[in-house]
């Protein structure tokens, strides 16, 4: 409708209140108007052949009074599935209080608690599906609705949205003309990704077996349409694969084999000439790397390749705001620490609230890249000099941070929350990043109690840990600079007083 959202956020309230009205009565008679069934796609292009329409991704603009309809209908079926606990706890994809952090909690801390015991493995098998979200259809949609139980009112309201919907899109020579669109769930549209998740949520159901762990079986992970099978056996994993094949065969989804990939996560050695794979008919690749929600994953769970990934990304985001900003004299080093921490240090550190407990080499030497470029520094210049003369923490302190808090609030949901479960069993064991907490607390002679009854004065003693870390790393540089023969001077100097942090 070419209507900007200003509009309707500078309207009056007499407008608001004629709009209700509107809106009330579409609800009651159970029929939108035509031009909420309507959208025009503007194709933005990825990467490779600029002729082959697979390069391209549509986004979809609605009307934006459409966009409000729905976004009313949207809070009144999320309350509608949060009173009756419609989704599995298994789907995390778009829901309040669930993130991508939570599906990569889980699945590392399986795949660690695993580990303990010996020989054991983790078999995934990461599903990647053929435009999800167009594919989906809509009577069958409607049907697993009424199913749910959704009222017969709302439903009228989903089908008339969803009975004629058309589409155009627009190119370089304007917009074509409009096209009728009988499938999927609607792009653009504030109701879709509920709606799919809520289409998806009964292949839990379909599956069986699993991996069990802190008296639980896990045999899928769903974020949206991201969705992992898990196994403890290939017998085990196989049959859920070809449950899989049954159910996307019964509701027209269809699995893209050229991404979806198979992982098994070990402690070491090869795999066997047994454990292969078939999606129906045909075989499925086993991979040594998976980038699973944006992380690069590996068997043994190392995150060092998926850091000096990130480190690349970073140092390219560096540089495309240098020539622009940082390199200008007139703004200060201060400004360009801020940007350095909103555009590459966010970018390096994507997930750390799974991998921040540990340091790793290659994340510190994308800080000290920037200082030496930042100031036209030689490669050779010492370490201790960069820390002193900036006074810039570890970004592990800041790891550190994002990963303490990140599991201190895991512990704070519902008892029934999966990352809570597998967190509480971690604990138990004293594995994985609690017995990493454990060692640093040892390390830097930091009291820390591991016991779970103690676990309200984590906060404090963690953020007491941090602390020290960041006092023994500053009393090393300094201690560093003032036994330097090279840059005696610094012997002269209260570097106490020097240091300062931007």
């Amino acid at each position: 409708d070419r209507i900007p959202s200003e509009f309707y956020k500078n309207a009056p309230d007499i407008f608001y209140e004629g709009l209700l009205s509107l809106f009330n009565y579409i609800y009651e008679v159970g029929c939108t108007p035509g031009s909420f069934s309507k959208s025009i796609v503007f194709p933005m292009f990825n990467r490779g052949e600029i002729n082959d329409v697979s390069n391209y991704r549509g986004i979809s603009c609605i009307d934006t009074v459409a966009k409000l309809f729905t976004g009313l209908l949207l809070s009144r079926l999320e309350c509608f599935v949060e009173e009756n606990n419609l989704l599995s706890e298994f789907q995390a994809g778009f829901r309040r209080g669930f993130s991508t952090l939570d599906n990569l909690f889980i699945l590392t801390n399986i795949i660690k608690l695993r580990f303990l015991k010996r020989k054991q493995k983790v078999y995934c098998f990461f599903v990647d599906f053929s435009a999800a979200f167009d594919r989906i259809n809509r009577r069958a949609l409607i049907l697993k609705l009424f199913n749910l139980g959704v009222s017969y009112k709302f439903l009228s309201v989903i089908k008339s949205l969803y009975q004629e919907t058309f589409a155009a899109v627009r190119g370089r020579e304007g917009i074509s003309q409009f096209f009728h669109v009988n499938s999927g769930v609607r792009q653009g549209c504030l109701l879709s990704p509920l709606l799919f998740s809520l289409f998806l949520d009964d292949l839990p159901e379909c599956l069986e077996g699993g991996v069990r762990v802190a008296n639980k079986v896990f045999n899928v992970l769903m974020y949206a349409d991201d969705i992992v099978l898990l196994g403890d056996n290939p017998i085990q994993l196989q049959r859920n694969i070809n449950a899989l094949y049954r159910y996307c065969d019964q509701w027209g989804l269809s699995v893209n084999l050229n991404k979806s990939k198979i992982m098994v996560f070990r402690r070491g050695g090869r795999l066997s000439s047994k454990e292969r794979w078939v999606y129906g008919e045909h075989a499925i690749e086993v991979v040594n790397k998976y980038r699973y929600l944006g992380v690069l994953l590996t068997p043994r769970l190392c995150f060092k390749n998926h850091i000096k990934e990130r480190v690349v990304s970073a140092k390219v985001a560096v540089n495309s705001v240098w020539s622009g900003l940082i390199s200008q004299n007139v703004v200060p080093s201060s400004k360009k620490f801020l940007l350095f921490n909103s555009v590459s240090r966010s970018i390096a550190c994507y997930a750390a609230q799974i991998w921040g407990y540990q340091r790793y080499e290659v994340l510190e030497q994308l800080l000290r890249f920037f200082i030496k470029k930042l100031y036209s520094l030689p490669n050779i210049t010492p370490n201790y000099m960069l820390y002193v003369e900036t006074g810039v923490d570890l970004l592990l302190l800041f790891t550190l941070r994002m990963h303490f808090n990140y599991c201190l609030k895991v512990l704070n949901l519902p008892q029934s929350r999966l990352p809570r479960i597998l967190a509480l069993e971690v604990i138990k064991q004293n594995a994985y990043w609690f017995g990493s907490w454990i060692r640093l607390a040892e390390k830097y002679d930091c009291v820390f109690s591991p016991s779970i009854n103690d676990w309200e004065c984590w906060r404090d003693q963690l953020a007491a840990l941090i602390v020290r870390i960041r006092t023994v790393h500053r009393e090393e540089v300094i201690a560093s600079a003032r036994a330097s023969f090279r840059f005696s001077h610094y012997g002269q100097l209260d570097l106490n007083e020097m240091l300062f942090s931007f």
